[in-house]
């Protein structure tokens, strides 16, 4: 209900009391009292009166008698009470005296009760405190009203900083429901530059606008840095720093980040903190790997502790799913007061009628709240993981569209040179700098335009060979072993972190300016080579291979790719957009 501000009796407006009295004496002895104390009286001989001078304006106070003849006082403050929004304070006046009375006059909806004959200084002193209390409330309502506006601009701030409403990815679902106004609760999806897809899951300590405020750190450097064509060690490195720059002790972030590649199948996961992120069988009913938390939250340790080691894996099959929570899901309690955990949200699945995997795992929580506010923010973000249809990968593979030969082929004629950048690396940048990023970035700024998606691939294959292959000289074979792409990872960041010796030389060249213009791409390792001619265009169609695509994909991507030196030295011409 509305709350009628009682304004001071030296206010130009003043406080109107409505006197309800069949009785003529009563109301003009009530009047003149009210007259004496500053405040405007307004007079009705009965109930129907009292409700018409209520429907014509309502009144700041009703002294309202009991016994009158047709409809009582206690039935008429019922009227009252039931017909109209606004709450004005009421006092009954009655001679009856007894406690049966004053009981029915509060149940009836009054507030007090004066006993006739009434007293002056009584009725000024009970005026006083209703028109104290209820200008302390409405300082209360005020304050209240404040705190909401402020509450919806902190909302809105809070919503373009996290931008759900821009997440539109076909391979993303989600769903956030906080256990306050705010969540602290984080969900980021963006695309690398060659199309890889980015999933940030993250758990502030706490819940509420606090624990909102803590993760707004998070989120510009995720959706930069991706777009920019940084990895996710890169990545979840920067936003550790970012957390612990911002945040005070001891506030932390437990977060989850993931990394699929559409066209590899390759899954990159750094999990600190979370529940552990799920690999699900395309029907649900089988968990194929669990990504267990490895690593410490966000912000507890500084850059030099901390460990931006991930977890990988090779999706063999064409679709799976991919499921990263939140403890608020997991820890959900049932009836029996036990966690829902993993077990519980999949198994209540398969009793869900839902069409989706996602809707039936949302059922079972929705269930389980029974409209209920959760007791901690809830997170849940579902990856459909697929990879291209084998058959369409293998016409695109006898079509020969664009494709070439490995050791090149006639390039055509592009015009002069437009610009050029040479960039040397040694051993020490190699083991600190994110090149590819770095180059893209250079790119873009000469070029005055976003980052190109072929480029981004291309730079990133060659200069994965060049140090991978060239410079670490790691063994693609590795791959194949059980367990062997996170062996190869791990055997490469080790072999990079003791790295002395080695250098790449690249130097980029822009042919044309006109549309259809080409990236020379010039890169040289101090490896030792490799056998290049046994990496042929159809191996980029085989799935179940898990080394040597990267050459393949390559050739379906540039114009012309040549290798010399026994592989130590390659020369791509690469399509660009236009800026």
């Amino acid at each position: 209900m509305q709350l009628v501000n009682i304004l001071a009796s030296n206010q130009a407006d003043r406080l109107k009391v409505l006197v309800v009295d069949d009785s003529n004496t009563n109301r003009q002895l009530l009047a003149a009292m009210l007259n004496k104390m500053g405040y405007r009286a307004v007079l009705a001989v009965d109930g129907n009166d009292a409700l018409a001078q209520c429907e014509l304006c309502m009144p700041d106070l009703v002294l309202m008698d009991v016994a009158m003849p047709e409809m009582s006082g206690f039935d008429v403050v019922r009227l009252m009470r039931r017909r109209f929004d606004v709450w004005v304070p009421i006092i009954f006046v009655s001679a009856n005296a007894s406690n049966q009375d004053v009981v029915e006059g509060l149940r009836a909806g009054g507030d007090d009760y004066l006993f006739k004959p009434v007293n002056y200084e009584i009725l000024q002193a009970k005026i006083q405190i209703f028109q104290d209390r209820l200008e302390q409330n409405q300082r209360l309502l005020d304050y209240r009203e404040r705190i909401e506006e402020e509450t919806d601009t902190a909302r809105e701030f809070i919503k373009q900083l996290t931008a759900l409403d821009k997440i539109n990815d076909p391979l993303v679902r989600f769903f956030l429901k906080p256990a306050e106004n705010f969540s602290g609760d984080l969900i980021a999806v963006a695309r690398m530059p060659d199309d890889c897809l980015h999933v940030l899951l993250a758990d502030s300590a706490g819940h509420g606008l606090t624990a909102a405020l803590a993760v707004i750190p998070i989120t510009q450097p995720f959706y930069q840095m991706t777009a920019k064509g940084f990895d996710v060690p890169a990545i979840v490195r920067e936003i550790n720093k970012r957390v612990r720059e911002y945040l005070p002790l001891p506030r932390f972030v437990a977060a989850s980040l993931m990394s699929f590649n559409p066209k590899t199948g390759i899954i990159q996961v750094w999990n600190g903190g979370c529940p552990p992120v799920l690999l699900l069988s395309d029907n649900g009913e089988e968990i194929v790997h669990r990504f267990a938390s490895r690593h410490l939250p966000l912000g507890v340790v500084g850059d030099r502790e901390f460990d931006a080691g991930l977890e990988y894996y090779k999706l063999t099959d064409q679709t799976g799913h991919l499921l990263l929570c939140s403890d608020g899901a997991t820890e959900l309690r049932m009836g029996d007061n036990l966690a829902l955990e993993h077990s519980g949200l999949l198994a209540g699945a398969k009793n869900s009628y839902a069409e989706s995997l996602f809707d039936r795992i949302i059922d079972v929580i929705e269930d389980e709240l029974d409209d209920l506010p959760p007791a901690d923010d809830i997170a849940m973000i579902m990856v459909q993981c697929a990879l291209p249809v084998k058959e369409e990968r293998q016409d695109l593979a006898k079509s020969g569209a664009g494709q070439t030969e490995v050791k090149g082929c006639g390039v055509g004629s592009f015009g002069m040179p437009v610009w050029e950048f040479s960039l040397t690396l040694t051993a020490q940048q190699l083991k600190r700098l994110d090149v590819v990023p770095f180059l893209l970035n250079v790119t873009g700024q000469i070029e005055g335009g976003r980052a190109d998606g072929k480029l981004f691939l291309v730079l990133s294959e060659l200069f994965n060979n060049a140090l991978d292959h060239g410079v670490l000289k790691l063994d693609s074979r590795m791959k194949n072993q059980l367990e062997g792409m996170e062996l190869y990872f791990e055997t490469r960041a080790a072999r990079l972190a003791q790295l002395e010796q080695g250098q790449i030389v690249m130097h980029l060249e822009k042919l044309g300016s006109v549309p259809g213009a080409c990236m020379k791409i010039s890169m040289k390792d101090s490896g030792e080579g490799f056998e290049f001619a046994d990496h042929r265009v159809s191996d980029v169609t085989d799935n179940e291979k898990r080394h040597g695509r990267g050459i393949a994909l390559l050739g379906t991507m540039c114009k012309s790719l040549q290798y010399y030196a026994n592989g130590t030295e390659v020369v791509a011409y690469v399509e660009i957009a236009s800026a």
